[in-house]
């Protein structure tokens, strides 16, 4: 899911938060396995990434850049720390949004909602329905499907 995230994470602004440093993609994939278990040790994050090949050590120094970013916060255990996302999933979206919307659309959220409910309509139609109606906007047409009938 992460992968599929824009390059062009920089330094966003969120509401009680100073600007975000750039996040690289393997930083995202940690964070994900952060916010799936909450609180985790290196090892634990390693054995929960996606795919294989990724090292221990590996996933320690993207764990150290996260926490030196102040985006994990983490506790000494014994001899390990325990590292938990310092943001939600939500504010990380919240701020990508805010992004896109005073890079693409001049800070107006029209765009912003049409083009969602544009990419609703493809990827969840019966939730994109839904959210239309929901907003007194009509129904965004499948075109691949209707033009295919």
């Amino acid at each position: 899911m992460m992968s599929g995230l824009p390059k062009f994470v920089r330094r966003f602004g969120l509401r009680g938060h100073p600007s975000l440093p750039d996040l690289g993609e393997r930083e995202l994939l940690v964070l994900e396995v952060l916010w799936e278990r909450g609180d985790a040790t290196a090892r634990a994050v390693c054995r929960d990434m996606p795919g294989d090949g990724i090292s221990l050590s590996t996933v320690q120094s993207t764990l150290e850049r996260l926490h030196r970013k102040q985006l994990a916060l983490r506790t000494k255990q014994g001899r390990a720390y325990v590292y938990r996302a310092a943001l939600r999933r939500e504010e990380l979206i919240s701020g990508l949004l805010h992004e896109l919307a005073d890079n693409l659309a001049a800070g107006e959220l029209a765009p912003m909602i049409s083009g969602f409910l544009d990419y609703l309509s493809g990827q969840a139609p019966d939730l994109g329905a839904d959210v239309s109606r929901a907003l007194g906007r009509p129904v965004p047409r499948q075109s691949d499907e209707q033009d295919n009938d």
